[in-house]
């Protein structure tokens, strides 16, 4: 389709507006799984750069909106009334065919929010059924004002969503994101609240009448066809006595309770656990070891770094950081991959209590010359140390933490597991002693 330069004009506008960014943030870190209820990650960045965001669902004429798509479309219908754009326009950019590519999927997605979005209602001017009148204004047969009635409102909000799917919805790198956070008051130095009290859910949780969406680091995955909430969750959920845990709370991600909408679906996975020998581990904190353990897979190249070194805390007692980190091969990044995040999750062990006292989840962000060496584990030639992460990041971005008196090897195992991507599950198994099951 041939743009106006008025449209051309106006979507530039809108996409460097503040409320484009909300609501392009908001749709991607609702990241509906696939079928399965599943994220299976193979690539760094992306759920920042390349989970788009898909319109159609949001369409549902028996759910609302979310609040932030209402709420940019009433500021964006401002700029459009001082635009002088045809109304005629928008709608054929978001309901017009591409009839020199029949094949195309988007033609379905674009046909069924024509007749069943509840955006447009063919009127009496027209002399065609919806399905009818939506065909023939989609090949640019008949007009689309001529021969429906729309809220323009709605219109908007479609017209939004197309313009995030289609234009725009990239988020570079985690700078872009903690620049515009609007963390909630009591938050601690590392931007995380304590939520321990929450109604966890599948995309969000209710914290005081608010709902918040997950963190977009968070791998919402499921464990079971019937588990309420990601994984993650339910493993902390299911220790005993119950910890503490704490969250970033994001008021970007925020919407009254009652405004929540979620996508989730029920899934089938089947989450059966895994077997853990901690024998390894644990002999090395006894003989006072502090060790770097560099394992990689054969198959990808892809590495996992576990580092262990000691520490006394405030009151004089030994304890061992227990820092895992994900690795990416590099020679699978494209050309334009500038940054590279990585997974990482530490944990303070004590070995008096052969216990935990926190674990927390954080996500780094490295620039790719300076990732490319910490991989090649070559600090002579690179002078970039591989278990360096404090002196060569560019982000240290904290996701979660768990704190309490009964975090065991076990838990520290199974959350340090579902919080790295799927490439490098089977090799931290092998690199602590064990393994998982994991049936879909």
């Amino acid at each position: 389709m041939n743009l106006s330069d008025k449209l051309k004009s106006f979507i530039r506008d809108v996409i460097v507006t503040p409320e484009f960014w909300r609501v392009n943030y908001y749709l991607r870190s609702m990241k509906k799984a696939p079928h399965g209820g599943v994220f299976n990650i193979g690539y760094p960045n992306t759920f920042l750069k390349y989970w788009s965001t898909s319109v159609f669902r949001f369409f549902n004429p028996r759910q609302p909106l979310p609040l932030p798509v209402q709420s940019a479309a009433d500021t964006f219908l401002a700029i459009l009334k001082g635009a002088n754009i045809d109304a005629e326009e928008i709608l054929q950019f978001c309901f017009r065919l591409d009839t020199d590519n029949p094949e195309n999927p988007a033609n379905g997605n674009r046909l069924f929010l024509a007749i069943s979005g509840g955006i447009i209602t063919v009127n009496s001017n027209c002399k065609r059924n919806q399905l009818g009148a939506a065909y023939d204004a989609g090949e640019g047969k008949i007009s689309y004002t001529d021969n429906f009635d729309f809220d323009m409102n709605r219109l908007l909000s479609i017209f939004l969503c197309m313009l995030i799917e289609q234009h725009a919805y990239i988020i570079h790198n985690i700078n872009e994101i903690v620049s515009r956070e609007r963390l909630l008051n009591g938050s601690d130095n590392y931007g995380l609240c304590n939520v321990t009290g929450a109604d966890f859910e599948r995309q969000g949780f209710k914290l005081n009448d608010t709902y918040y969406l997950y963190n977009i680091f968070l791998d919402t995955s499921i464990g079971g066809a019937n588990d309420q909430v990601p994984r993650t969750v339910q493993i902390i959920k299911d220790i005993q006595p119950p910890v503490k845990l704490f969250m970033r709370c994001d008021k970007n991600l925020a919407v009254p309770y009652s405004w929540k909408v979620s996508t989730a679906s029920t899934d089938f996975q089947k989450w059966r656990g895994i077997t853990l020998d901690f024998s390894n581990i644990s002999r090395q904190v006894a003989d006072g070891k502090e060790e770097v353990i560099v394992h990689f897979d054969l198959e990808t190249g892809h590495k996992i770094l576990v580092y262990i070194k000691k520490g006394w805390d405030d009151v004089g007692l030994e304890f061992y950081h227990l820092n895992v980190e994900q690795l990416w091969n590099p020679a699978i990044f494209a050309e334009d991959e500038d940054i590279v995040i990585t997974n990482y999750i530490h944990g303070t062990y004590y070995p008096s209590r052969e216990a935990f006292s926190h674990i927390d989840f954080s996500a780094n962000q490295y620039r790719r010359d300076v990732f490319v060496g910490k991989y090649d584990d070559a600090v002579k030639r690179t002078g970039i140390p591989i278990d360096k992460h404090t002196d060569t990041r560019d982000e240290h971005y904290k996701v979660w933490c768990v704190k309490g008196d009964s975090l065991t090897a076990k838990v520290w195992a199974e959350l340090v597991f579902v919080t790295l991507d799927a490439p490098f599950r089977v090799v931290f198994m092998e690199t602590i002693g064990g393994s998982y099951t994991e049936d879909g």
